[in-house]
């Protein structure tokens, strides 16, 4: 019999053994199976994740084959994959003394001490792992390098997956979780490097080209993303993942029909996903259909009511409408999610100040200031909204507190001589607008902006043309 009916003749053993137990658990008759049709029925369940379903086969086994050292070790193995570590340990302790040359209970042993922190015992165990594996080095390295991804460290997981390509460059899963590392460790090129020789081997893999979509994205190759996103949905058209990371790829890109379409689409397998009424809201947004973006904005919020980006979003869109009100309501319940936002506090301090609301826009600069003093355009916003306010003097304070965070910036220089010139305070305005031409002339435009009637002002004009006319 030829390697590939064998494997065909094997695989259908494997099924009707598992049919037979899943018809004993039925019907309640209990049913003989030799130890390898346990080995597979247990194999089955684990491959499927169903690692409590695996143990009960384990029992039955057990039942059946008390002597079976590799029914028991399977139970070791579930014991690792459910967090019973120490049971497992145990198991595989006690199954070395009895084979200490099987290299999967080294590997094993060594898996379990890992994920109990001990690394040196670890280690030794992998060693003697190594010493027994014989011709399955490569694979025995894998699973090494496997151990140390799924404890976290991913460099030394590297170190074993690179040993194992070394000594098998065709081995496909080893390449995957290369790639899967780099990523991790944010060397995307590298990543990148090693999906695409997976895909060499296996150039039908969708989680492949969907892994590889998320590393373009995270180098913002939109692109790139995009043409690995859809290479996935062309092997599989039933990957929702990949349409809601096709979509987004495609909002980023301001490329709005194809985002549109991906979402519509990702919404055929997850109708109650408000993230993604958030993004069509983006989509129609940047489309400058502001109705339509307000309902998917809305439509968020209905199917989850801590949405804080839908909630903003839709105050966005009721500020754009000119509806001041709803405008601040809604920024406000973002607000109450993430008191902390620097964008939802700016607008809210914006939309408070349209309203003469001048308590709320203080308190939302004050906070803005407060979170990021280095954020020198919160100052200038904050000043400018007291200035309108007719608080000036107010004003002039909290600019020249910002200069301790920006000390001799030109534009609050500037802004200082525009406010103190409105305050008929000429001689400290020529002072600041001397050290704001100083070090920057060109931007005393701003100067003007900030107050318009400075240009019929002699001793003002005066200096700036000094100031031009010795940098011409």
């Amino acid at each position: 019999m030829n390697r590939e009916a064998y494997n065909f003749h094997e695989d259908g053993e494997i099924i009707e053994a598992v049919q037979r137990y899943e018809e004993m658990l039925k019907t309640g008759e209990m049913t003989y199976f030799d130890v390898f049709e346990f080995e597979h029925i247990i194999d089955s369940f684990m491959d499927e994740g169903k690692f409590f379903q695996a143990l009960k086969v384990v029992e039955l086994g057990l039942q059946q084959h008390p002597a079976s050292l590799n029914v028991l070790a399977k139970k070791a193995h579930i014991y690792l994959n459910i967090g019973e570590i120490s049971n497992s340990l145990s198991i595989a302790n006690n199954l070395l003394q009895i084979e200490d040359s099987n290299h999967e209970l080294h590997l094993l042993k060594g898996s379990s001490h890992l994920l109990l922190g001990e690394v040196e015992e670890a280690e030794n165990s992998f060693v003697n792992a190594l010493k027994y594996s014989f011709d399955e080095k490569d694979d025995t390295l894998y699973n090494i390098g496997y151990a140390f991804e799924q404890s976290g460290n991913f460099k030394k997981a590297i170190d074993y997956f690179i040993e194992a390509h070394d000594s098998n460059p065709r081995n496909e899963v080893v390449l995957y979780e290369l790639a899967f590392c780099f990523d991790k460790l944010g060397e995307n090129y590298k990543s990148i490097e090693c999906y695409n020789k997976y895909l060499d081997l296996d150039a039908f893999s969708e989680s492949a080209w969907f892994n590889l979509g998320i590393v373009y994205n995270k180098l913002n190759n939109n692109k790139k993303a995009t043409e690995a996103y859809e290479f996935a949905l062309t092997i599989n058209e039933d990957f929702p993942n990949a349409w809601y990371n096709l979509g987004n790829t495609y909002l980023i890109w301001r490329k709005v029909d194809k985002a549109i379409n991906a979402l519509t689409k990702y919404l055929e397998y997850d109708e109650l996903n408000d993230d993604v009424y958030c993004m069509l809201g983006e989509c129609f947004f940047q489309d400058k259909n502001f109705d339509k973006a307000l309902t998917y904005f809305l439509k968020a919020i209905s199917i989850n009511k801590e949405n804080d980006k839908a909630w903003f979003l839709a105050g966005m869109m009721f500020k754009i409408k000119k509806d001041y009100f709803n405008s601040l309501e809604h920024i406000r319940k973002a607000l109450k999610f993430e008191p902390k936002n620097l964008d939802y506090l700016y607008f809210f301090a914006k939309v408070s100040a349209k309203l003469n609301m001048l308590k709320e826009s203080i308190d939302a600069f004050d906070s803005l200031v407060e979170l990021a003093p280095t954020k020198l355009i919160y100052w200038l916003k904050y000043s400018k909204m007291l200035n309108d306010k007719g608080l000036k003097s107010i004003a002039i304070s909290l600019l020249e507190n910002a200069l301790s965070y920006h000390p001799g910036n030109t534009l609050i220089f500037y802004r200082l001589a525009a406010y103190h010139l409105e305050s008929m305070d000429e001689k400290i305005a020529l002072k600041y607008l001397k050290s704001a031409l100083k070090t920057d002339w060109q931007h005393y435009k701003f100067f003007y902006r900030s107050y318009p009637e400075a240009i019929l002002n002699k001793s003002v004009k005066n200096l700036i043309n000094k100031y031009k006319s010795e940098t011409l």
